[in-house]
């Protein structure tokens, strides 16, 4: 790396002496890197993908999350949620995660919502947003997040678990993908297993890099399935 690029790097990503997330310069061209810090991301539920993937998006660079949950941890989410321990069992989500990621990136700019997303809340929490990913269990606020998004012209990344399988795809406005694969669906299970959510999570968060740097390469108006049990993937054009 030139050192005009380190002096940048010291300069964003400053921790006394040392310079955070230097490694990921292996990978991004400094421009990137600033895309990626200037990209504002919304999280819609913080359960085991949420936390995964903001864990993820602020180890790849990014500065500014919105994180949207009203639940608190219990010893029931300890096979899959990556901040679920016995000292942060009882308290809010939202609150747990924004700690630990401050932990790991003292200057990043984090908003919680202690809430549900839901019609009359929706606009207000993620209007600022430049994308939005979708983290929530339940098919209606899924459904209803696409919409939302059709409505504020904004991108979104849809992830879903369900013990061994998982499924990503990037939604663009006018899209209606979710409308389409959830149309005969009666109900989703809402525990996976670690292995399933890590998997997913980190598709998500490719999904999020790769619409922050610029890239064509999106999972748009494609579905990835993700079969852990098999060691399958494999994608449906929509």
């Amino acid at each position: 790396m030139k050192n005009v690029d380190r002096f940048v790097l010291f300069d964003w990503y400053r921790n006394g002496d040392e310079v955070l997330f230097e490694k990921n310069m292996d990978f991004f061209t400094l421009p990137q890197a600033g895309q990626i810090r200037q990209t504002k991301v919304a999280i819609i539920g913080v359960g085991a993908l949420g936390q995964m993937v903001a864990h993820q998006l602020v180890r790849s660079g990014f500065e500014q999350l919105i994180l949207v949950d009203k639940d608190v941890l219990e010893y029931s989410n300890f096979n899959r949620q990556l901040y679920a321990t016995d000292s942060t069992v009882g308290r809010s989500k939202v609150e747990v995660l924004k700690a630990g990621l401050l932990d790991i990136h003292p200057q990043i700019d984090i908003t919680t919502y202690e809430t549900f997303l839901n019609g009359n809340n929706g606009k207000e929490l993620v209007s600022e947003a430049d994308i939005v990913v979708d983290c929530v269990d339940d098919m209606e606020t899924k459904v209803y997040l696409e919409k939302l998004m059709d409505e504020l012209n904004i991108p979104l990344v849809h992830g879903a678990v369900e013990g061994w399988y998982g499924q990503v795809t990037t939604i663009f406005p006018g899209d209606r993908v979710l409308e389409q694969l959830y149309m005969h669906r009666k109900e989703q299970k809402v525990t996976a297993l670690m292995p399933t959510v890590s998997a997913v999570a980190a598709l998500q968060v490719g999904e999020v890099i790769k619409f922050a740097t610029g890239s064509r390469e999106l999972l748009h108006r494609k579905v990835l399935f993700v079969d852990m049990l098999n060691s399958d993937f494999s994608w449906v054009a929509m």
